[in-house]
């Protein structure tokens, strides 16, 4: 055999071993995403009734999460790829919202990415990924006038590739590995939507040099950190729940 071909059968020889006691899934951790992008349209811009948008996202899971199981790692690991204390993830999504009650759902697909050949560059090189889909419902105060918050319910997330292999034939290219271990998982979650206030209190218009904030829970102000900007602009946050 070929140097190249031993070091492939040593690689996954040991991987049959590294993932002989990895779990099959986790049950708690989350993630958190930002939208970086967003393309909405209205069904008529005179009387809208409908909300339809696409997104781009991108974020970190936790290890051991339904876009980042604990199984993903060891692989990356015996084939000396980067991993680190979570995952990187992108995402693109698809959505539409009644906009009377802030009804709707979304779906879309997710990639994990990993950084290979430019450290200064956002990771890029694809070595997972899958598809989701949930409802969402627009919150309202007592008064019926809407918070920006949007609760994120009945969410659904599955893995259908690993380093371009169908989870359902991991085993055949990965000894060690079970398609068990990439199962579906559920999520819940919000979604944040940045905004700005005056001098007295109330709301306006975000936009570049300005304090922006997310609404807690609670009711509270979240103030906006750098990080969580993209040029300049605030980005909605979507916590992740699983």
């Amino acid at each position: 055999m070929s140097p190249t071909t031993n070091r492939m059968v040593a690689i996954l020889g040991l991987a049959s071993l590294a993932f002989a006691g990895v779990p099959a899934a986790a049950s708690a951790g989350g993630a958190t995403l930002y939208e970086l992008t967003e393309n909405m349209r209205l069904d008529n811009l005179a009387r809208p009734t409908q909300r339809t948008a696409s997104a781009a996202l991108q974020g970190t899971a936790q290890i051991g999460t339904g876009i980042c199981p604990t199984a993903l790692i060891g692989l990356l690991q015996m084939f000396s790829l980067p991993t680190g204390a979570s995952c990187t993830v992108t995402a693109f999504a698809e959505s539409d919202v009644a906009i009377q009650t802030g009804t709707g759902a979304f779906i879309g697909g997710f990639a994990v990415v990993v950084n290979t050949d430019n450290a200064a560059d956002a990771p890029e090189m694809v070595v997972m990924t899958g598809k989701f889909h949930a409802d969402m419902q627009v919150e309202a105060d007592a008064s019926g006038k809407m918070l920006p918050l949007i609760r994120i319910t009945d969410g659904t997330v599955a893995p259908t590739d690993v380093l371009g292999v169908p989870v359902a034939y991991v085993g055949s290219y990965f000894p060690g590995l079970t398609p068990e271990m990439f199962p579906a998982a559920s999520f819940g979650g919000v979604f944040r939507l940045p905004f700005a206030l005056d001098e007295s209190g109330k709301k306006k218009k975000p936009g570049k040099a300005m304090d922006t904030f997310y609404l807690a829970d609670d009711g509270g102000l979240i103030k906006i950190d750098k990080d969580e900007l993209s040029l300049g602009y605030a980005n909605v946050r979507v916590e992740i729940v699983f």
